[in-house]
């Protein structure tokens, strides 16, 4: 699911084509033991899911302690996810796909040796749909009507419609230990975070050992967990290493075996030294969106020329090491529902001048600033410090358009202003960055209702948008579904309310020791539990 923090976040890239990434090195014999040590830039917030999983930092920690009901799996590029059996055994639908009947698995148990039944299924779906506790992710339940338990392991979900997202929607989120934390009313979870460290007890494969807050997390092999053999190390200890030079010196210094992302610049020098370089595309794409809402981008044909003006590539080529491309739209490129015959706007400097002119915009006073009776066609930029690459895009973008008579104001603002004034779309123009979600519906920032009432920033209103979101979010034929995303995708391509800027891809490294990692654009802990450090004694 999307999150706000994901508004704005800042991922390196590597180089290479295929959603499931490289893989660590692999060797024939598996071994068992040893302590993995991974460096990361902040500690996680809580250890309870639904009041402290907001950031991917914690959700990527806290998903190891505990099971969803099913693994999503990172295929979303030829077609919509699949999801594996997790804690669920077995699940049949319905004629109509209304109702979902699952059978979990009986062998697994919490920690403390109590067996996970249906009653935990239910009880934490009671849990993240109570308003008191009011879950950041609970709108992706809204179309479950209830959850029914029928037998120890068994439930029956009834869905209010079939859609295109339920399996997605229903696995949104972990299953909580009712035993371990069903006595504290809903109410009072918020106020009561250390309270769910001392009483914790979990499902995943592996347990919580020790928690230093803003120094590191420990977690230990969960031995209750039912694959025989997993999980392979030991340990993991995640230190918090705030600088990413710091992480990539102690990689060098052989402290660490895996540090998530790290600049494509540092790529070879890492690999010179023998660090493995771990690569997959980002599930993410960066964009300028302008502001429909002010009189200077309110039509789309001046939209237009604003991305005509802007090169991209050499925005890719000078930040990126070429470890990155040029983006087309919402639907990222290596997805399933990107139309492969829809191509980027390209950078055309003479082409973005004769539309301005054609909409009356000219220098008359000679100072080089494009003017429409009277106004200069002038405006602001704003974007988040703490953010090299992206101020940096700024400023090249604020070069390009200075050549096709736009003056560009560049303003960096502290992250929580930037997500502020987006809300209150207070901004001519924003450079920042979606994480999207597989379910590939739009609404989040495309859907009118959004403009209030979500991330629409700049208030992009389209009646056909709305239609064609509105109808795929319930469309459960994939054929169909295609085809009004892509009918979407060109509307958005033709009427331009984000110049999209580039897809990064993502690149992580890794030690030499370190076998089987397949961080992936579902997790950077994809299968940890398969992990093996070689030369264990």
């Amino acid at each position: 699911m999307l999150t706000l923090v994901s508004l704005l976040v800042l991922s390196f890239a590597c180089q290479r084509g295929d959603q499931q990434g490289e893989t660590a090195t692999r060797s024939a014999t598996p071994l068992r033991g040893g302590t993995l040590v991974v460096a990361i830039s902040n500690d996680i917030h809580g250890i309870n899911p639904l009041i402290s999983g907001a950031d991917s930092q914690t959700t990527a920690v806290l998903d190891r302690l505990f099971l969803h009901l099913f693994e999503e799996q990172p295929d979303y590029h030829e077609h919509p996810p699949t999801f594996a059996p997790s804690l669920v055994e077995s699940f049949e639908w319905s004629a109509d796909a209304t109702l979902l009947e699952l059978e979990l698995r009986s062998e697994v148990s919490w920690s403390d040796g109590v067996p996970v039944t249906a009653e935990d299924v239910r009880w934490t779906w009671q849990a993240q749909t109570d308003p008191d506790l009011a879950w950041g992710y609970a709108q992706s339940k809204e179309n479950i009507r209830d959850v029914e338990v029928t037998g120890p392991h068994s439930l029956e979900i009834h869905f209010h419609r079939a859609s295109p997202s339920q399996l997605a929607d229903l696995n949104e989120g972990v299953i909580l230990p009712r035993h371990a934390w069903g006595d504290l009313p809903f109410a009072e979870w918020r106020s009561n975070e250390s309270w769910f460290v001392e009483q914790l007890v979990v499902n995943g494969p592996f347990d919580l050992e020790s928690w230093t807050r803003q120094e590191q997390i420990v977690l230990r092999r969960n031995e209750a967990f039912p694959r025989p053999g997993l999980p392979r190390v030991d340990r993991v200890i995640y230190r918090v290493v705030p600088q990413k030079q710091n992480q990539i010196g102690e990689l060098l210094a052989g402290e660490v075996d895996f540090v998530e992302q790290v600049p494509p610049s540092e790529v070879g020098r890492l690999e010179q030294r023998e660090i493995q370089i771990l690569r997959f595309w980002a599930r993410q794409f960066n964009y300028i969106c302008w502001n429909t809402g002010r009189p200077l981008f309110a039509d789309p044909e001046v939209r237009r020329a604003l991305t005509l003006a802007i090169d991209r590539q050499e925005i890719v080529d000078a930040l990126w090491y070429g470890f990155a491309r040029v983006a087309v739209s919402p639907f990222l490129t290596s997805t399933w529902a990107h139309d492969p015959d829809l191509e980027a706007l390209p950078f055309d400097l003479e082409a973005s001048r004769r539309i301005l002119q054609s909409k009356g915009w000219s220098d008359t006073d000679q100072d080089g600033i494009l003017d429409l009776e009277g106004q200069p066609f002038s405006f602001e930029l704003i974007t988040n410090t703490g953010s090299p690459v992206r101020n940096d895009a700024a400023v090249m973008v604020q070069e390009h358009l200075r050549r096709a008579g736009i003056q560009v104001r560049l303003r960096q603002l502290e992250f929580n202003t930037v997500v502020s004034r987006a809300l209150e779309h207070d901004f001519d123009a924003l450079l920042g960055g979606w994480d999207i979600d597989t379910s590939m519906d739009l609404t989040y920032a495309f859907h009118t209702e959004s403009i209030e009432d979500g991330y629409n920033f700049g208030q992009f209103s389209d009646p056909e948008v709305d239609r064609l979101i509105d109808a795929a979010n319930l469309e459960t034929d994939p054929i169909v579904r295609v085809q009004q995303l892509r009918e979407i995708e060109a509307i958005v391509h033709r009427t331009q309310p984000y110049t999209f800027l580039w897809e990064p891809q993502r690149l992580s490294a890794a030690s030499k020791r370190l076998r089987d990692a397949t961080p992936s654009s579902v997790s950077p802990y994809f299968r940890l539990e398969d992990w093996w450090l070689a030369g264990v004694d």
